[in-house]
């Protein structure tokens, strides 16, 4: 039934495409995305060029290019040059991936649509945590804490951060610039962090939605996986990114309890999206065990009666250690190399620039 199951779409979860509710997590760049004839990777392209051709601009303006315009700095190895590519691909990249990960979800709930069941709208939906939408103040007061925070990290990435403590620094428009940009980051970034932890939890809520749990065929139930998979990618690209610009910065020993966080929070990104669907699994599973063990313990029974019926005993035997050999989880080893994989990309970036970094100071005794 076509409208039962849009029902089931609509109060589970909102619809990705939802202009209130993109307008309420981005309310800028949403209709930047929206409105550009192009891909979220050629917009957010472009919105990289044009942050970094600011950057330049500016530095230019406070005269801090003056060795690469004299020639003693290649551009590659100027900070100036490098830092406006960095941040500039971090901010892109936190709207262009949150905007793919909009279409992803989108994605998934089409396949996941088919095997959910219909519900009514009797409750009437009216519920915005029910739903996964964000609480609006909280959205906004997540937003300004994730602003200052990254406001406060700003002069950590100059070479030089006790000049902040020096009123003349903010006068410079270059600086002042720096500080807009990494309050938008962290306006940006956490608002969307937030809205997809709503979204997540959402998400797995509609496990409870699942007709049928096929414990040998979990394939219907990969869209919880491919959500999971996808935010943990996002956050450990763009935390690969970062951590480039503390390094250029001079940070180049990356701190063990930043690592510890960033793999602690893709865990919990890849798992808040199969929560749900791992406990249905479960529950099937036990229930199945426990009425096929009890189908053994009777067909024991008729056996030692000498009433014994074939083979019936050694299928249910065959077919118990089948499902208590099955997964509990909708994650297979393809997606788990996937997730270890991905892992490797900031402690990878940290290594690579540790070491290279330690072989440049060498070369330079």
């Amino acid at each position: 039934m076509p409208p039962a199951r849009a029902h089931t779409l609509s109060v589970a979860f909102p619809r990705a495409s939802s202009a209130a509710r993109d307008a309420a997590v981005r309310p800028l760049w949403s209709r930047l995305f929206d409105r550009a004839p192009a891909s979220p990777l050629a917009v957010g392209f472009g919105l990289g060029i044009a942050l970094i051709l600011a950057f330049l601009g500016l530095d230019l303006i406070d005269g801090s290019l003056r060795t690469l315009l004299s020639g003693e700095v290649a551009p590659w190895r100027d900070v100036e040059v490098r830092s406006a590519f960095i941040i500039a691909t971090l901010f892109a990249g936190v709207l262009v991936t949150h905007r793919y990960e909009e279409a992803g979800t989108r994605r998934d709930l089409r396949s996941l649509l088919p095997a959910l069941r219909p519900v009514s709208l009797a409750n009437g939906g009216g519920d915005e945590e029910a739903v996964g939408a964000p609480d609006p103040l909280r959205l906004r007061a997540v937003g300004t804490l994730g602003a200052l925070c990254i406001m406060a990290i700003v002069p950590m990435l100059y070479r030089d951060p006790s000049r902040f403590q020096r009123p003349e620094t903010y006068a410079l428009p270059s600086v002042l610039f720096d500080l807009a940009v990494g309050a938008a980051l962290g306006w940006a970034t956490s608002r969307t962090l937030y809205a997809s932890v709503c979204q997540d939890r959402a998400f797995a809520r509609l496990a409870a939605l699942v007709r049928e749990i096929d414990l040998l065929d979990l394939e219907p139930l990969r869209p919880f996986a491919r959500r999971g998979l996808r935010r943990a990618l996002r956050w450990l690209l763009l935390a690969t990114i970062a951590s480039l610009a503390f390094i250029d910065a001079g940070y180049a020993e990356a701190p063990a309890l930043v690592l510890i966080g960033i793999v602690a929070f893709a865990m919990v990104s890849l798992l808040l999206p199969v929560l749900g669907v791992h406990a249905r699994i479960r529950a099937e599973k036990l229930e199945t065990l426990a009425s096929l063990r009890q189908q053994i313990r009777a067909e024991r029974s008729t056996a030692d009666a000498g009433n014994a019926r074939g083979g019936r005993l050694a299928d249910l035997l065959a077919y118990e250690a089948r499902i208590a050999a099955a997964r509990e989880w909708p994650l297979d080893a393809t997606t788990l190399l996937r997730f270890t994989f991905f892992l490797l990309l900031p402690l990878g970036s940290w290594l690579c620039s540790a070491v290279v970094g330690h072989a440049v100071e060498r070369l330079l005794r």
